[in-house]
């Protein structure tokens, strides 16, 4: 699952703080999308929460959607840290689950690296589902062009049974409202997808507790 950057932002922050003590995040998104074609739309909600302690964590994930086909749970642990160059690195492993389409359904051990590049910053994002064999690796940059306003896009490639590889890519933008909330409008699109869509959404990430 993609998390939008001033997600990643927060929790990057606040795992260097853990490294002092124990850190418990949690967050929330409202998002609407919305397909050009035919005019179809889906709105969804998810939270999640975590608990980190000197660069280990651990969280879940949920969402529920309109179509309920798109109900998700993920569970997942990690280590992230930074180093003195300024290269972030995130080792994990995410379990994913679908309540209303089949349950449990798989794994994938995952590594995030994130650097700035000049006044860009930017992103890979690789995993492997060994269940499957399954690959995908994400390129991702993202640009401040104000204390709160921001430019991020994606572009991705992952593996299939079906067909093998597909790509997908967005492009949007992040205005932040405060120090915990922000509103994100962006453009969706893909070798697989039906329609490309628009989507709107509402986040909020915060520090619930440090020790």
């Amino acid at each position: 699952m993609r998390i939008i950057t001033g997600m990643a932002v927060l929790a990057l922050t606040a795992g260097m703080a853990g490294a002092q003590g124990f850190e418990l995040l949690g967050g929330a998104k409202l998002e609407y999308k919305y397909k050009e074609e035919g005019g179809s739309s889906n709105a969804y909600l998810s939270g999640y929460i975590e608990g980190e302690l000197a660069g280990f964590y651990a969280g879940v994930w949920g969402q529920v959607a309109s179509d309920d086909l798109l109900d998700e749970t993920n569970l997942y642990v990690g280590y992230r840290n930074e180093i003195a160059s300024g290269l972030s690195y995130d080792i994990g492993y995410t379990r994913y689950y679908y309540p209303s389409d089949g349950g449990e359904c798989c794994g994938e051990y995952t590594l995030g690296l994130a650097m700035p590049v000049g006044p860009v910053e930017g992103s890979l994002d690789l995993a492997h589902d060994p269940q499957s064999n399954l690959n995908s690796a994400y390129l991702g940059a993202a640009w401040a062009a104000s204390d709160a306003l921001e430019l991020s896009g994606e572009f991705g490639i992952y593996g299939t049974e079906a067909t093998g590889s597909e790509t997908e890519w967005d492009l949007g933008v992040t205005y932040a409202l405060g120090q915990t909330t922000a509103v994100d409008f962006r453009y969706y699109d893909g070798s697989e997808y039906a329609d490309s869509h628009f989507g709107l959404a509402l986040t909020w990430d915060s520090s619930l507790l440090s020790r």
